[in-house]
């Protein structure tokens, strides 16, 4: 997105929360782009703020299908569990937002990129560890978390967790 607003001159903006919206002026018309890895319903909803600033407007859907997808699952398996570890890359920014959906359900979320930075601090009366990981992130480095949490034995964990 950032990369589009160089193209067009100071004419754009980006717009990431509803409230950001009263900034902005009225427009003829207005282009809609979003990040693909941002939430469906938030982009909606800056959608829906920016209607009445245009005659005009005119929205391309850039979000990614499987990633609306696994952030979907992620919010429920966020809110089956005591706990979500979610690995991946510190720079993914898929990784990332996943971490802030899943923490909005479940505040003790926390991310890593390898099974080195689990701390056992973070499973303390914790039962159920749900597992996810970005889109981006290799299959061997969740299963070296899953690998850890089940060996090292943090909350009791007997080996049910759940992957997206």
């Amino acid at each position: 997105v950032k990369g589009i607003l160089s193209y067009i001159e100071g004419e754009g903006a980006v717009v990431e929360e509803v409230a950001e919206v009263d900034r902005l002026p009225r427009r003829r018309k207005i282009g809609v782009v979003a990040q693909t890895t941002q939430e469906r319903k938030r982009v909606g909803e800056v959608i829906k703020a920016l209607l009445p600033l245009a005659e005009e407007m005119v929205v391309y859907n850039t979000l990614c299908e499987v990633t609306s997808k696994r952030q979907e699952e992620a919010l429920k398996l966020a809110s089956k569990v005591d706990c979500v570890v979610v690995v991946g890359g510190r720079i993914s920014a898929n990784t990332r937002r996943l971490v802030e959906l899943c923490r909005r359900v479940q505040p003790r979320t926390f991310h890593v990129e390898t099974a080195s930075e689990l701390r056992p601090e973070w499973f303390e009366g914790v039962r159920r560890v749900g597992i996810t990981a970005g889109a981006s992130t290799p299959l061997w480095a969740i299963k070296e978390v899953r690998d850890a949490l089940v060996s090292r034995s943090f909350c009791g964990i007997r080996g049910e967790v759940e992957n997206l």
